[in-house]
Parts: structure tokens; sequence; C-alpha cells
């Protein structure tokens, strides 16, 4: 527990600097906000606006979502399969439409815990799949990624909250920033893999967050001075 919490710090520096030099490699893709009008930004918005829009109605006619089996058992195999991947493998997986999901792994880790919300399983199936189809189609299969990226937001949103158990086997502020780190990676990974976007953000990532430890400091010893200072 001590760890983690020296930890959040450089964890919050890194989020920071990953997220500003994402946003700046993807910037000068032309994938930012400022064009709403990009295909893959439509394709993105689309998928939330169907899974939004589709919830809706149907809690509105009086059904159960059929879609929400789909999020769960993307949620629970995440868990699974991050677990085989740090020596935790799962024991048992259930995952059903009106109980929800469970798997019991043999041992945890904040990987396995956290890769629900960190790891968009089915984008990364899709992404990997593109790299052995027909060139012809490429285009039309980083439409469908996109797509399910936004469907993917839409299950996060809907599970990371503050009453989700996983979030707080090591802490909801140090689960917090690791998921934003590990999601950012997940995402430029996705970009890499479709050629969208150049691995040296990564880099750049790493240099900022470097830069920003000594400003870092400075203002915690300033600030620690303005306390002493008030102390009589």
């Amino acid at each position: 527990m001590v760890l983690r919490w020296c930890l959040l710090p450089l964890l919050f520096l890194l989020a920071e600097a990953m997220a500003s030099e994402l946003i700046r490699a993807v910037r000068a893709q032309g994938l930012g906000a400022a064009s709403l009008l990009h295909p893959f930004t439509l394709w993105f918005l689309a998928g939330l606006v169907f899974r939004i829009g589709f919830a809706k109605l149907l809690r509105r006619t009086g059904r159960e979502d059929p879609l929400e089996f789909i999020d769960t058992l993307e949620h629970e195999l995440t868990h699974a399969m991050m677990g085989y991947a740090t020596f935790c493998p799962p024991v048992s997986l259930t995952a059903s439409l009106k109980a929800g999901g469970e798997v019991e792994l043999k041992g945890t880790n904040p990987l396995a815990a956290l890769a629900p919300y960190f790891l968009p399983l089915w984008c990364l199936l899709v992404a990997g799949l593109g790299l052995a189809i027909r060139p012809g189609i490429q285009t039309g299969w980083n439409h469908l990624l996109f797509f399910l990226l936004g469907w993917f937001c839409y299950r996060l949103f809907r599970e990371f909250h503050w009453r989700q158990t996983d979030l707080h086997i090591y802490g909801f502020t140090f689960s917090t920033l690791s998921v934003a780190i590990l999601l950012l990676l997940s995402l430029g990974l996705l970009l890499q893999l479709r050629g969208l976007l150049s691995a040296r953000w990564l880099e750049a990532a790493a240099v900022h967050a470097w830069h920003s430890l000594p400003r870092a400091w400075e203002r915690i010893h300033s600030l620690s001075g303005l306390g002493n200072r008030g102390v009589t």
C-alpha cells in the first residue's frame, strides 16, 4: 500500500505526458477533435451513438439488451486472458445476460484486475486480423475498428465507477491512473497496428515525463516551503 501511494505522483506525470503526446500525434494525423468530419472520427461516434441508442430503445420497450452479454463476455475474457499472460490463469469463468459475469483467477495482479478497463479486446482482435486481409479493404477494416472503439467507450463509461470492485483491489486512485496509462498505450498500439500512428509518440511521452520531473519537484519544494513558513 505504501509503495502504491509513493508511485502516484510518478503515475500522474506519466499519464499526463502520454495523453499530451498521443493527442499531439493524433492531431498530426488529422484525427483530432478539430476534424470531426474525418471518416474515422465519424465511425467512432457512430459506434458510440449506436450502442447508446440501441440500449435506450430496448429499455423503453422493456426488453433485455442482448449486446450487454457481449460486453460482459469481453469484460470477463480480458480478465482471463491477462491472467494467462501474467501467470495468474483463470480457474472458472461465467457470463450471462441477466446475472453479469465472474472470473476466478489463480492469484491476482494489477494488470489482470484492471484489464477490462484498458484492453479493448474486440478491437485488438480486429486490428490483428486486419494484418492478414487484402489491401483493397483496409479502409473499411479501419472503419470497423473505430466503430468498435466507440462501442468499447460505451462499455468503459458504464463500468468505470466508484462501486466497481475491480477498481478498489489496489486502491481507486492507483487503479484510475494505471488504467489511464495502459488505456493510452492500448490506443496507441491499435493505431500503430493499423498504420495510423508512429511509435515515436511513446518515445516523446517518455522524454516529456522525464523533463516534467524537475518541474514537479520544484513545485512540491516551493509548496512545502510556503507551508513551513506558515508554521509558528
